[in-house]
This record gives structure tokens, C-alpha cells and sequence, in this order.
């Protein structure tokens, strides 16, 4: 019988400083920023940072093994072999660079990599010691080209980069999708769930960063140069209202006696990954993996197989293993056919790619 694998926090290290309101969503004693912001989840992908750490970024689990070193293939789900997908909370204590993720045939292309980086940010909560309210950037303006963005890139006008894109005020509850190709920053203030495809190539137009580090070619383009970096930027001019109504996410809250569900991402937005946040009592049995993060300290979790009888209002079973009490932070890896009952739960859901 396959069990859910209850995951460690997996900080990473960044080139922002963050994680304060991280480490208060984890009961840390003494939250701070540092420049570790990040905590990733169900990762089996490694981090790419100037100094190669090896392993750096997959997820350790109970025990403190590596989920390298405890899941197989069967666990993802009939027809896969990988789990196609990556979850981070993210705190940005500080404006994170300007930057752009490839499309999967520009990281082909240019990478050897299947992934590209499409992403979608749901935000937790904002800090609310700032002078001004958390915004991000993200899209041209409808009057950037190629010309104007590669002019502001080599004279490295920053207040000229942001002020050629959209910048939109963002509050708890927000679902924002980017997809590869798209110029973005996370401003300061921003505490989010990221679930994106499984890479970290990150293509940057600032080449110091707020601490002022000179950030290395590596750093800035992998090696392949500025122009080929500058070709990633998608230039398609959109509206401001264009870019609010492909990109901010908003689906119908789904109500029943149990529980409420919402779709805060599905397979219509991006083939890439789905989310959901479900509050109350529930079954989760998938033909597929999936990932359970606990917003609140309440509720708990309770395993069987699938097939077993186990309902929303309560349910029995031979085969009832031990409930397991749930605290804000906590997070599984659910293997496919693995059934899981929630009871006055507050979970996001996350779910890997859409099948071909």
C-alpha cells in the first residue's frame, strides 16, 4: 500500500533576500530575511546558483533522505515517468530582478532541456510594513520592440525596464499565470505558492542585483550571449487590460455541504500543471500524484487504498491507517491510487501536467 511522504522544508539559496514572512507561515520563533527566501516543494529538480551545490533544491522528506531516493515511477501515475512539475513558497523581502523564463523550444533549442518555465503565482500574503502596496511587473507595454528593450538592456536603465512593463498591485488571494517568454518581477512584499514546470533557467536584463552583486554571464544567460537572451523576451504588445484578463487567474468557487473548492488553476489556462485550494472534508484519490500543502493549523489527513470505503462524512475501513494532524506548513507527496480523506481541512492542491 503506497503511503503519502510527509516533506521537510527544502530552503534554497537565491540572489534576493526574503523568507521572513516564510518562516512565519512555518511557526519559525524568530522569522527573518535572508538569502535562502525559498522553500521548495516536491522538487526533483536541482538548483542552478553560481556555486553548484550538489542536490541543492530536491525536496528532502521524514527521515532525511532525498524524494529522489524514496519515490519510483510507478508513484507519478500510468504514463509517467516524472513528475513533470515544481512547487515553491517564495517571500521576496526585496524586488526580485528583472527576467524572463524560456518557452519549451527556446530551452530546447538553446538548452537541451524538455522544460521550459511557465509558472503561476498564488499570493498568501503581503507585507503590510511597506510604504506603498506590493506590486508586480509583468508584460510589455504596447509601445516596446525589440529595439527599444535591447537599447534599455545595454545601457542598463532599471527605472526605463519597469516602466516598459505593466505593474499591477497584487493582494492575498491573487492567481497570476506567466507563462515562458513572458518579462516579469515579483515586487517587494510578496509572499507566494509558485507552481511551475520543473526548471530554473532564468534569463535575467539586470546584471546587478539589489545587494549589488555583479551577477556573472552564467548568471545572466547560461553562456549562450546577450542577444540570444534578448531573442527569449516575448514582444507581442498587449494592453493593460489584455494582460489582467489572459493572465489573473479567476474561477467560480465550487460550494457543497463538506467542503469548498476552488480551481485556482486548471487545464484550460496551461497544460503544464493545475492547482486547487480545498477547505473542509474531502476524498482525494488520483490516477496521478499530487501535492498537499496545509494553510492552516487545523484538520487532519487519514490514508487508505484506493477502493476502500471512506466518505466525507467519515467512513471506515479494515485498512484505516493512523490520522495524522495537520499543521500550517506541512506538505505531502500523495502517490497516484493513493486515497486520502481531509477532514476540516485548509489545503492547496497541486497537480502535475496535463496528459498528452
Amino acid at each position: 500500500m503506497r503511503q503519502p511522504i510527509r516533506e521537510l522544508e527544502t530552503r534554497v539559496n537565491r540572489t534576493y533576500r526574503g523568507g521572513r514572512l516564510l518562516e512565519e507561515f512555518l511557526g519559525k520563533e524568530h522569522p527573518e530575511d535572508s538569502f535562502a527566501p525559498e522553500d521548495w516543494i516536491s522538487s526533483f529538480t536541482e538548483a542552478k546558483n553560481k556555486i553548484h551545490m550538489e542536490k541543492e533544491g530536491i525536496t528532502r522528506v521524514e527521515g532525511g533522505r532525498l524524494i529522489t531516493d524514496v519515490t519510483e515511477a510507478s508513484d507519478f501515475g500510468a504514463g509517467r515517468t516524472e513528475p513533470g512539475v515544481l512547487v515553491k513558497l517564495l517571500d521576496s523581502g526585496e524586488r526580485l530582478g528583472i527576467q524572463v523564463h524560456p518557452t519549451d523550444a527556446y530551452a530546447g533549442r538553446f538548452f537541451g532541456s524538455r522544460y521550459g518555465k511557465t509558472e503561476c503565482w498564488y499570493i498568501l500574503q503581503t507585507r503590510d510594513d511597506l510604504p506603498k502596496p506590493p506590486v508586480i511587473y509583468l508584460g510589455f507595454q504596447e509601445w516596446v520592440t525589440k529595439e527599444i528593450w535591447s537599447s534599455l538592456f545595454y545601457r542598463q536603465d532599471v527605472a526605463g525596464m519597469l516602466h516598459a512593463m505593466h505593474a499591477f498591485e497584487v493582494r492575498r488571494g491573487d492567481t497570476i499565470l506567466v507563462e515562458g517568454g513572458m518579462p516579469h518581477a515579483i515586487g517587494e512584499g510578496c509572499f507566494l505558492l509558485e507552481i511551475q514546470q520543473p526548471s530554473d533557467y532564468t534569463l535575467r536584463a539586470e546584471t546587478i542585483t539589489a545587494a549589488g552583486e555583479m551577477l556573472t554571464p552564467q548568471q545572466i544567460h547560461y553562456g549562450i550571449g546577450e542577444e540570444r537572451m534578448l531573442e527569449c523576451f516575448d514582444y507581442t504588445p498587449r494592453t493593460r487590460t489584455q494582460i489582467q484578463n489572459r493572465y489573473f487567474l479567476h474561477h467560480p468557487v465550487i460550494r457543497t455541504p463538506a467542503c469548498t473548492r476552488t480551481e485556482l488553476v486548471t487545464y484550460e489556462d496551461t497544460r503544464h500543471f493545475a492547482l486547487s485550494r480545498i477547505r473542509g472534508d474531502t476524498v482525494i484519490c488520483q490516477d496521478t500524484f499530487v501535492t498537499l500543502i496545509a494553510l492552516a493549523g487545523t484538520g487532519s489527513l487519514t490514508c487508505f487504498t484506493c477502493g476502500d470505503s471512506a466518505d466525507t462524512a467519515g467512513g471506515s475501513s479494515a485498512l484505516e491507517q493512523r490520522e495524522v494532524l495537520l499543521k500550517r506548513g506541512d506538505r505531502y507527496f500523495i502517490p497516484c491510487d493513493t486515497k486520502v480523506r481531509l477532514r476540516q481541512c485548509d489545503v492547496l492542491v497541486c497537480y502535475p501536467p496535463q496528459k498528452p
